[in-house]
């Protein structure tokens, strides 16, 4: 498949993405602590951005190191959502939502301990922080499965310590799952697992070791490819949670019409006959 074909079902997606996010942001106008469909809402709508910056950066800017420190952060940002909202129901998925916000709030706070002399915009945000984690707790204590596990729960969650393990992969799990256990559970090839992987070197910096290192990420057949993996099983996540605003929504099939040519709605009604 060319990049130019790749590039076109990328945008043909990436119009439906944005189309079925803007209605469910109409519905779910509202983003809080308690309100997690809100807040997935919002949470999706500022990952399909980072599709959009990923493919200028690789097509247009040629940055091979940037544009795969964000594929990471893509991945990162899809096994999570992936392993919160679809993966689990009920009070287990407010569980682990609630847990996965308090564990933002406690890095923020460990990360900003030690720093003397900030600003005020730190200082404010810092205290935003700290309120956040007490109310998400005592959220948190007011589920019946916390009631019926608090004692394995309480090793979990440790505010003194600035500790909060959403990965879990039972209530006696203190490690919890890592990053690349996360991935498989996306259902997606070993090889790309790997590569996902990988990436966390340009990441965090290590990949620039040696420079001859960048050539094994210049693969930009492949790192399309993966972009569209990423995101049709971002857009079926989605479906999941919302099929009522997905393929078979008639407002969002209507708005389609008027953003697609002829051609490109073929096409979509091709890519969406295959996904369903």
């Amino acid at each position: 498949m060319s990049n130019r074909q790749t590039d076109t079902e990328f945008n043909v997606m990436m119009i439906f993405a944005n189309e079925m996010i803007s209605q469910l942001k109409v519905k779910y106008s509202t983003s809080s602590i308690d309100n997690w469909k809100g807040y997935l809402v919002q949470r999706l709508s500022l990952m399909l951005q980072s599709y959009q910056t990923f493919s200028q950066l690789l097509l247009q800017n040629k940055d091979f190191i940037t544009a795969n420190s964000i594929l990471r952060m893509l991945a990162d940002n899809l096994a999570i959502t992936k392993f919160i909202y679809v993966d689990y129901d009920e009070e287990m998925r407010l569980l682990r939502h609630y847990m996965f916000l308090l564990d933002g709030s406690l890095t923020f706070i460990k990360l900003t301990d030690s720093t003397e002399d900030v600003g005020d915009i730190i200082k404010e945000a810092r205290e935003r922080s700290n309120d956040e984690a007490q109310y998400i707790k005592g959220q948190i204590t007011k589920l019946q499965l916390y009631k019926d596990n608090s004692d394995a729960l309480d090793k979990l969650i440790n505010i003194d310590k600035r500790v909060c393990n959403w990965k879990f992969r039972d209530f006696s799990d203190k490690k919890g799952l890592h990053f690349s256990e996360l991935y498989k559970k996306l259902d997606i090839a070993p090889n790309i697992v790997a590569y996902l992987e990988y990436l966390s070197q340009f990441a965090h910096g290590l990949g620039l070791y040696s420079l001859g290192t960048v050539a094994s990420i210049q693969n930009v057949p492949f790192l399309l490819e993966m972009r569209d993996l990423l995101l049709g099983l971002l857009i079926n996540c989605v479906c999941r949670l919302f099929s009522e605003h997905s393929y078979n929504n008639d407002n969002v099939m209507e708005s389609l019409r008027t953003k697609l040519s002829h051609s490109e709605m073929e096409l979509f009604m091709e890519i969406a006959n295959k996904t369903k």
